[in-house]
C-alpha cells in the first residue's frame, strides 16, 4: 500500500520510513518537493513586488516536458521534471492569464486567455521558432470584442480537436470542436458542460473555508482521456484561498454528456506549509504516470502572489481520478519507472522537523519576527532589517535529529517594483548545522549562486545529526534577507504519537459541512484528517495542528469517511476510521 495513504501495520510502516530516511540508495538528484523550484518571475502588479505563476499547464513533447503558467513571460523546459531551464520570446504574449498547450502532428500549439491568437511550433527548446496559426482564434464567440478566459485545447486520439474554456460566475464551462483543416475555427457551436451547482456541491462556493454564498466562479477547465473515457475538470473558486481545487465529470464523449464524480474535488490541499491545488492539468511523464500540476496559494503580497506544485495522480479500478496531495510539500523521490500511485509511495519518509521548532535571527523588521521563519505557513515571513551580508537566521530543533534536507523558502521582503519579468539580485548563502549551538559544521555552500532559487531543497547525501540550522547570507541583496520558513526534512528517534481512536461528526442542516473533531494524541505536532466515499479509499486530506476541523467542501448527497492521523517528527500513528451518515 502507499505512504501516501498511510494503510495500517503501523509497525511495519514506521520501519519503511527509518529505512528511507537513512537508506543510501535515495537518489538526491531526483528528491523534490512542492512548489516546484524554479525562478518564478516578479510582477508589476503590486507596489511591493512578488512572484507569480499559476494557472499551468504541461506537454511532453520531443522528450521534455513543456511547462506553461500564467504571467511568466515565456515556458519553463525540462527534461526530467526537476531541472528546468526558461525559454521566451519578445514578441509572443506570454506575459498573461491561463495559457493552453497541445501536442498535435509533430508540433507544440499554444493559445491564451484575452487573446485571439493561436501558434505552433516543431522546436521549442528554440524561443524564437513559434509561428502564427490564427489571429482570429476565439472570433467565433458572439461578441467579437471578447475573447474567451481560461482555454484549454484536447487532441483526441481520432485526430479530432476540442476547446474547452470558463471563468464566469454566469456561464457554464464550455466546449467546442474545431477543424484543424480551416486555421482551427469552430465546427460546432459551444456547447454548455459544466453548469454551477454551488448548492450541492460545496466545493465551488467562495470564501476561504467555502462559506459564503456569493455566486461561484468555476474556471480552469482540463481534459484528460483514459480507457476510453473522457474526464473533463475545472477548479472551484478561487485562486486565493487555500481551499483552491479541481473537481471532475466523466463522459463517453469529448463533448458529453458529463456526469459528476463523487471523489471532487480530487485535488485539493486546503492545509499544511504550502496550500491550494485548483486550476490544473492532469498529463503523463515519460514512464506514463499521471501527474496533476495546479496553482497554490501565497496571495499575501497581492491576490494572484502564488506558485505551482506537482502531485501523483492515478485512475484506480473504478475508473476514478485521484490525485494524492498529501505530504506533497515534504520530499519526495520522482520515479524513473512506472509506478501504481495508489499502491507504491514516492514519499522519502523525511518529516518536517521545524513545525512547533524556536528560531533567533540576526535582526528582524517589525511584525516579521523570526517564529514566522518556522511556523509552518508560507503565507507569512520572517525578514532581516537589510540585506547586507552576516544576516542569518537559525532554527533550534529541540534535541539531536537526522537531517536529509533544507529548503530555504525565499520571500523576497523589499525588493519592490522593477520591470517585469526580471530578476533581481540572486541569494548567496551557506547552510551550517550544529549539536550544541556552538561547534558549527557547513553543509552547503551557495556564497556563488548566480541563479535564483526561491524554493531550492537542499539534499544531503549523508544525513547529518545535529539540533541546530543556521542559514547565513554571504552578499548584498537587492532588498532584505527573507524567509517564508526554513523548513528542514528528516526524522528524530522516538516515539510516535499516540493514536486518535475517537472522533465526533456532526452534519447539519447544511449538508455541505461537516464539523470534526478528536482528542488531542499525546506526542502529536499535527493531524492529517483524510476522509473519502469508501472506507478503503480515503484520498483526499486536510493537515492541521488543531484538534477540530469544520470544512465546507461536501456534496450534499454524499456519504463520506474519516480518518485521524497523528504526527510528530518520528512518524506517524494511523487513526480509527469513521463512517458519517447522511440520516
Amino acid at each position: 500500500m502507499s505512504l501516501f495513504s498511510f494503510p495500517s501495520r503501523l509497525p511495519l510502516l514506521l520501519s519503511a520510513f527509518l529505512a528511507l530516511a537513512c537508506s543510501p540508495d535515495i537518489d538526491p538528484s531526483r528528491v523534490v518537493a512542492n512548489p516546484i523550484d524554479v525562478d518564478y518571475a516578479f510582477t508589476h502588479h503590486h507596489q511591493e513586488g512578488g512572484r507569480e505563476a499559476a494557472d499551468p499547464v504541461m506537454a511532453f513533447f520531443n522528450g521534455h516536458y513543456y511547462l506553461f503558467p500564467s504571467m511568466t513571460y515565456g515556458y519553463w523546459s525540462s527534461e526530467d521534471m526537476q531541472h528546468w531551464h526558461f525559454i521566451t520570446n519578445e514578441m509572443m504574449p506570454f506575459g498573461d492569464y491561463a495559457p493552453a498547450v497541445m501536442v498535435f502532428k509533430g508540433e507544440l500549439y499554444w493559445t491564451v486567455s484575452f487573446n485571439n491568437k493561436l501558434y505552433k511550433t516543431a522546436d521549442p527548446e528554440d524561443g524564437n521558432s513559434w509561428k502564427l496559426v490564427s489571429d482570429s482564434f476565439h472570433a467565433y464567440i458572439d461578441n467579437p470584442d471578447k475573447t474567451i478566459v481560461d482555454p484549454y485545447l484536447f487532441p483526441d486520439e481520432d485526430g479530432r480537436v476540442y476547446l474547452y474554456w470558463g471563468c464566469s460566475q454566469v456561464e457554464p464551462i464550455q466546449g467546442v470542436e474545431l477543424d484543424s483543416q480551416k486555421n482551427f475555427s469552430p465546427k460546432t457551436q459551444p456547447i454548455a458542460l459544466i453548469e454551477h451547482n454551488q448548492s450541492v456541491y460545496g466545493w465551488e462556493c467562495r470564501g476561504p473555508n467555502n462559506d459564503t454564498e456569493e455566486p461561484s466562479s468555476n474556471e480552469g477547465s482540463a481534459m484528460i482521456k483514459h480507457d476510453g473515457r473522457y474526464y473533463l475538470q475545472y477548479a472551484g473558486p478561487g485562486t486565493e484561498w487555500p481551499i483552491y481545487g479541481d473537481g471532475v465529470y466523466v463522459g463517453d464523449s469529448p463533448l458529453g454528456p458529463f456526469s459528476h464524480c463523487a471523489e471532487s474535488p480530487f485535488s485539493i490541499k486546503p492545509g499544511g506549509w504550502m496550500t491550494g491545488a485548483g486550476h490544473g492539468d492532469t498529463f503523463r511523464d515519460a514512464y506514463g504516470n499521471f501527474w496533476h500540476t495546479s496553482s497554490t496559494v501565497i496571495s499575501k503580497r497581492f491576490l494572484f502572489e502564488r506558485r505551482i506544485g506537482f502531485f501523483p495522480a492515478f485512475f484506480n479500478e473504478a475508473g476514478e481520478l485521484h490525485v494524492r496531495t498529501d505530504c506533497s510539500d515534504w520530499p519526495y523521490v520522482l520515479p524513473d519507472k512506472k509506478v501504481d500511485f495508489e499502491k507504491e509511495s514516492i514519499w522519502t519518509g523525511w518529516m518536517d522537523l521545524t513545525i512547533g521548532k524556536n528560531a533567533t535571527a540576526s535582526s528582524s523588521l517589525a511584525d516579521h519576527g523570526p517564529d514566522l521563519g518556522a511556523d509552518s505557513d508560507i503565507s507569512t515571513w520572517w525578514s532581516a532589517s537589510s540585506g547586507n551580508p552576516g544576516e542569518w537566521f537559525c532554527i533550534d530543533l529541540g534535541k539531536v535529529c537526522r537531517l536529509n534536507a533544507v529548503q530555504p523558502n525565499f520571500a523576497d521582503e523589499g525588493f519592490g517594483m522593477f520591470e517585469a519579468g526580471k530578476d533581481k539580485s540572486p541569494y548567496r548563502y551557506i547552510v551550517e548545522v550544529s549539536k550544541d549551538g556552538k561547534s558549527w559544521k557547513r553543509i552547503f555552500d551557495r556564497s556563488e549562486a548566480s541563479d535564483t532559487r526561491p524554493h531550492e531543497l537542499l539534499v544531503l547525501r549523508r544525513p547529518v545529526k545535529a539540533r541546530y540550522v543556521r542559514l547565513t547570507s554571504t552578499d548584498s541583496l537587492t532588498g532584505y534577507l527573507s524567509l517564508h520558513d526554513l523548513r528542514v526534512f528528516g526524522l528524530s528517534h522516538g516515539k510516535v504519537p499516540a493514536k486518535v481512536s475517537e472522533m465526533t461528526l456532526h452534519r447539519g442542516e447544511d449538508r455541505r459541512r461537516i464539523d470534526i473533531s478528536w482528542p488531542a494524541s499525546e506526542g502529536a505536532r499535527g493531524y492529517f484528517v483524510r476522509w473519502g466515499t469508501r472506507p478503503d479509499a480515503l484520498y483526499s486530506s486536510w493537515q492541521t495542528k488543531d484538534t477540530s476541523l469544520e470544512a465546507g467542501l461536501f456534496s450534499t448527497d454524499q456519504e463520506y469517511w474519516f480518518r485521524v492521523d497523528a504526527f510528530n517528527d518520528s512518524g506517524f500513528a494511523e487513526g480509527a476510521v469513521v463512517f458519517s451518515t447522511l440520516k
